[in-house]
């Protein structure tokens, strides 16, 4: 099996199975929560996966582990290029003991994020008096509708694939909010891309499809990882995703982290550079999957 492929996990609604791929296990254990997560989720997009464009989008958060303390606040900042940073207090869900934030986006401009990857970066504080003090943060990729077809008479646009790679290029910002500078890992003219989408083979069965998955996914890592310094170097981690029908992949974010904040970012790109895979074949009829695939790290 080759280095990198160690495990695909899908988790649906209906079964949590962990498909081990080199050897034929099968387990319904849940991943152990050791530390605070924050779980994102798209409660307004247009079932296909992706976020229309010129539509506003609601976008919210579950916090888990992690509760406030006497005469403190817990509260959700929402980070992006495209819209003003903003603060949501973070509420008790009553049917559970997590903790909820919900916002809604303004549909953008078609000239500016026509078909882009919305980056956000949510950080979770705690709020004393006026004292704003952060306790962590998640990146989570948001991938949007198809770029409106242009009028006759104009130059062909570029593959799907090359737009979006240089999309994700020019979305990412420049330095993190720590201000530690994140650099292109990888240009979209060194990163080998197999066209996807279409129609499904009726022959590829659900098992056979997730393997097909990890593997595209474990390939491509390989060949990012190998651009990478020996100076970011970082441990194994997990890469997470949600994945329609159509093959669209939504919320790309990172489950276990590197220790790395660019081989997070690599590895989250490594996904959207296979954006969309191959539509499920039909014997998958679950409405969406989230997809956890495991990733080896960069030694130094």
């Amino acid at each position: 099996m080759r280095d990198g492929l160690d495990r695909v996990l899908v988790r649906s609604t209906v079964l949590c199975v962990a498909f081990v791929l080199s050897l034929p296990v099968f387990s319904a254990a849940e991943p152990r929560q050791s530390t605070p997560t924050l779980d994102f989720d798209l409660p307004s997009n247009n079932g296909n996966g992706l976020l229309d464009l010129g539509q506003s989008f609601e976008f919210s958060v579950r916090l888990k582990g992690l509760k406030p303390g006497r005469g403190e606040e817990l509260v959700a900042v929402f980070e992006s290029l495209a819209y003003p940073h903003r603060l949501v207090s973070l509420t008790s869900d009553d049917a559970s003991a997590d903790l909820l934030a919900s916002t809604r986006f303004e549909a953008r401009p078609i000239t500016a994020g026509a078909g882009q990857p919305l980056r956000m970066e949510v950080v979770v504080a705690r709020l004393r008096g006026l004292r704003l003090e952060t306790l962590f943060s998640r990146a989570v990729y948001l991938t949007m509708g198809p770029v409106p077809s242009a009028p006759s008479g104009t130059a062909p646009a570029s593959s799907p694939s090359t737009a979006l790679l240089s999309a994700i290029l020019e979305e990412a910002p420049e330095i993190d909010r720590h201000g530690r500078p994140v650099h292109p890992l990888l240009l979209p003219d060194k990163i080998v891309v197999e066209e996807s989408g279409g129609g499904g083979s009726p022959d590829v069965s659900g098992p056979l499809y997730w393997k097909q998955v990890g593997e595209s996914v474990s390939l491509n890592w390989q060949q990012r990882r190998a651009q990478l310094r020996k100076d970011q170097a970082g441990r194994g981690l997990r890469v997470q995703f949600r994945l329609y029908p159509g093959g669209f992949a939504q919320l790309i974010q990172i489950e276990r982290s590197s220790g790395n904040p660019n081989v997070d970012e690599a590895a989250m790109r490594t996904v959207l550079s296979l954006h969309p895979f191959p539509p499920f074949p039909p014997d998958i009829r679950e409405p969406s999957v989230d997809v956890h695939v495991d990733l080896p790290g960069v030694k130094r």
